[in-house]
């Protein structure tokens, strides 16, 4: 395979395979593709859902399925570029998502299948849509931004996916079969209805959301379009081919900090009392018992109030320096909009 060009390429007319294009994440990124006059296929194990978004003479289908590789080399016959963003789903109400069966399966496995066949297929470029989560809760509760170069160290099923997906296209791309990237997402907003944030800010709507301790944890997030700039940018650019980039709106926001802000858009005074720690972990541990008598997950579980009270904080300065990346949102000037979206949407 000859080097990779000292310029960047223009993804104008290019064949360009979209797998999780039906996510929300995933929509977005194939309108972009459009606006950019790329040609876009996605591929699904549903055809009629992609359908049902783009009209055909826009978008095409690929039908396939990634943990049966049998299906994939047909699928990517012609394509020049991957976006890899599919992933497993866990069913409505799983108590514990991050450690549903299906990850490894689909993420892991069906990662290293569809490696195998871009290779033989002739994929020049596949850029993989991955998560912090690979990087394990642990290392990035350290009290500081953490980077690129710390060891991962997953700590879910959901993560180990993760990790092993990234290392098969790594390994793909240092035998020289391919161009590879990895972006690392956390918490990723701006997605109307859907995410950590909106569901925050509906729960607060409603009153459901505690006055939340004065807890200064630090959380990292990007916002939807900017993590799609990020994967545009990265699929092209000659530098990136790979590497591994975390990708950071470039602020970090505690849960009170969040509450507050939500409080004040929704034009709600923010108590001067808040809830004391110790009866949200009362409630946390009794909704993960009740979770695992009941099959179903609860809005408040151990697992869920160590997100909302531990670090999650990573820096984006590789990317920012190495391919000169540069984040236009932020939540100070998200949230309100947010907020505007779901009192449209709830009313």
């Amino acid at each position: 395979m000859s080097a990779p060009s000292s310029k960047a390429e223009t993804l104008a007319g290019a064949r360009v395979l979209v797998t999780g294009a039906t996510g929300k994440v995933g929509r977005l990124l194939v309108l972009a593709l459009l606006e950019r006059g790329a040609q876009p296929y996605v591929l699904t194990r549903v055809p009629e859902r992609a359908h049902a978004l783009w009209p055909a003479d826009s978008v095409q289908c690929r039908h396939a399925d990634l943990t049966d590789p049998a299906t994939l080399p047909a699928a990517l016959r012609g394509i020049a570029c991957i976006f890899h963003l599919a992933s497993y789903s866990p069913a409505q109400g799983e108590p514990n998502i991050y450690e549903a069966p299906g990850h490894w399966p689909v993420t892991a496995e069906g990662t290293a299948n569809l490696v195998q066949c871009a290779g033989a297929a002739g994929v020049r470029r596949l850029l993989y849509m991955s998560s912090v989560k690979a990087m394990g809760d642990a290392a990035a509760a350290t009290g500081r931004a953490i980077g690129e170069e710390t060891p991962p160290k997953p700590d879910s099923l959901y993560g180990r996916s993760k990790l092993a997906a990234e290392r098969s296209i790594l390994r793909a791309g240092r035998s020289g079969a391919l161009q590879a990237c990895v972006l690392r997402l956390p918490m990723v907003y701006g997605l109307v209805g859907e995410g950590n944030i909106a569901r925050m800010i509906a729960a607060v709507a409603k009153d459901r959301f505690p006055p939340w301790p004065r807890i200064e944890n630090r959380r990292s997030a990007v916002h939807v379009e900017d993590a799609i700039a990020a994967a545009l940018l990265a699929a092209t650019h000659p530098r990136a081919s790979g590497k591994t980039y975390l990708v950071t709106d470039g602020t970090c926001y505690s849960t009170r900090w969040l509450y507050e802000q939500i409080r004040r858009a929704l034009n709600r005074e923010v108590p001067a009392w808040t809830t004391p720690l110790w009866l949200l972990w009362a409630a946390a541990t009794t909704g993960t018992l009740l979770e695992k008598v009941s099959g179903r997950r609860l809005p408040l579980d151990r697992e869920g109030l160590r997100k909302l009270t531990g670090d999650a904080w990573f820096s984006s300065e590789r990317i920012r320096a190495e391919l000169g990346f540069r984040p236009q949102h932020n939540l100070k000037e998200e949230i309100p909009k947010m907020v505007r979206e779901h009192l449209d949407n709830a009313g």
